[in-house]
């Protein structure tokens, strides 16, 4: 069947709801378009970018009307960051249409019908919320026309640009990092110019400097850098780590990362301190948690209480009830239970986070958990004794990564059958997935779904729902 549009061509559309991942929609007949930076309510003048089977992409080139919901973003790369695609609309706006996109993909994808969820809970802030950041370096900075033309082209320390893996925007700031990024983008730069340090190149695999990652513990105010390299020179960086200490008070920990790999990931196959400690912590309610560089905490400190206390009301744990907490990552949801619970067993794959979670429960004189390290893809299929050795869940709390859990950790799930599940999901399409997987096997009833706003500005929402056994 004929396309209704082809690739480059010019066309004018009104755009009529946000899509889930936060492109605008705008149909021709049943043909849906997706626009980017598009807002309900405008009607633009787009380029056909891309054209599929069943919908096609499109950029705009200008605004005949705007829409009522619009407001102007205060970051000035938010026409070229694929970042913060919602910062153009009210926070208010934001929330109803991220609540409607839970609602639709429950209602939809799920196939469960009409759903009750719940509305949003809000962040507490909508700026420098985020207490982690992940900046990579690149031989090849994204251009952009008549726009910071006096940098140069072979440098860039930002973000990825939009579908494009190989370049990198320059940044001087991002408005949702710690308000010290600005400082530290700045310093960093100069260092590496100055020292004709090479910045890495993602398609040939050449190049010194490879990523640089920010974590700030916003309740204690440490702040920890990590710069990512593609080989060991970490005595190159004293003279920048005494320049960055000088300009910030809260300058806790610096470390080099070094990661030889074809893969962008900043994790490595070796780490040294240069400045500080090798962790920074940070509080919860008053519990005490030690970040180390590899270590996963949830970005929102703020949010991430608020998060843990709704998970809390939704297990409803008693003193008599063994929990399992499957993707633990440095034991906070864990720890932050443990006091209701007999006993608390986490599930995490990387070494360091499981070593964290050792030594927070240690910091906060907790003895009521444990944590296991394994791949939770493969764990209870390589080592199935687990399941006989260790005591059935009554609660189970599952916070997976984006990608959601592997079908046979929902088989798994499944044969435990716990009275109670708490499923915590950044991605609720993953989410909504699992569930359906789950409940095709055993019964449960959905009782709430709650929806969190740990994203300001980004398509994103955490989402925590609770199963319960029939």
């Amino acid at each position: 069947m004929e396309k209704p549009v082809k690739k480059h061509q010019e066309i004018e559309l009104s755009i009529s709801d946000l899509a889930y991942g936060g492109a605008g929609l705008a149909h021709i007949d049943d043909f849906v378009i997706f626009v980017k930076n598009g807002i309900p309510g405008q009607k633009v003048k787009a380029r056909i970018t891309k054209v599929k089977s069943s919908f096609a992409e499109a950029k705009i080139l200008n605004i005949i009307e705007q829409s009522p919901q619009f407001q102007a973003s205060p970051c000035i790369y938010f026409d070229h960051c694929g970042g913060c695609t919602h910062q153009h609309l009210d926070y208010e706006t934001q929330l109803r249409y991220l609540h409607k996109q839970v609602i639709d993909l429950y209602s939809h994808l799920g196939g469960f019908g009409p759903v009750d969820v719940l509305p949003p809970v809000p962040s507490q802030g909508i700026f420098r919320y985020r207490n982690k950041m992940e900046f990579a370096f690149s031989e090849k900075r994204w251009l952009i026309d008549d726009f910071e033309t006096y940098k140069p082209e072979n440098f860039a320390l930002g973000l990825r640009a939009p579908g494009n893996y190989w370049k990198a925007i320059d940044l001087n700031d991002c408005l949702i990092a710690p308000e010290e990024t600005s400082v530290v983008l700045a310093t960093i730069r100069q260092f590496a110019l100055s020292n004709q340090l090479a910045a890495f190149n993602q398609k040939n695999h050449t190049g010194f400097l490879r990523h640089l990652v920010l974590r700030k513990a916003y309740n204690t105010n440490q702040l920890m850098i990590n710069i990512v390299t593609n080989n060991d020179q970490h005595a190159i960086f004293q003279p920048l780590v005494n320049e960055l200490s000088a300009k910030l008070d809260n300058l806790s920990c610096v470390v080099n990362t070094i990661t030889r790999g074809w893969s962008g990931t900043t994790v490595g196959e070796k780490q040294h301190t240069i400045f500080g400690n090798d962790h920074i912590l940070e509080m919860l309610g008053a519990l005490t948690f030690k970040i180390s560089p590899a270590s996963f905490f949830q970005t929102n400190t703020i949010m991430a209480e608020k998060l843990y206390e709704i998970v809390r009301e939704y297990a409803s744990i008693s003193k008599t009830n063994t929990v399992w907490d499957l993707y633990c990552g440095t034991g906070s949801i864990a720890l932050y239970l443990a006091r209701d619970a007999k006993e608390i067993i986490g599930f995490e794959i990387v070494k360091d986070a499981v070593k964290d979670a050792l030594v927070n429960a240690s910091l906060n004189n907790i003895k009521n958990t444990r944590f296991i390290e394994g791949d939770l893809d493969k764990l209870f299929q390589k080592n199935p004794e687990i399941l006989d050795d260790l005591p059935k869940p009554d609660i189970l709390i599952v916070d997976p990564p984006r990608g959601g859990m592997h079908p046979k950790l929902v088989d798994v799930v499944a044969q435990l059958h716990p009275k109670t599940i708490v499923y915590v999901s950044c991605n609720p399409a993953t989410q909504v997935r699992d569930i359906k997987m789950l409940l095709e096997q055993k019964h449960y009833t959905i009782d709430k779904i709650q929806p969190v706003d740990l994203f300001p500005h980004t398509p994103h929402i955490e989402v925590v729902t609770k199963l319960t056994a029939a």
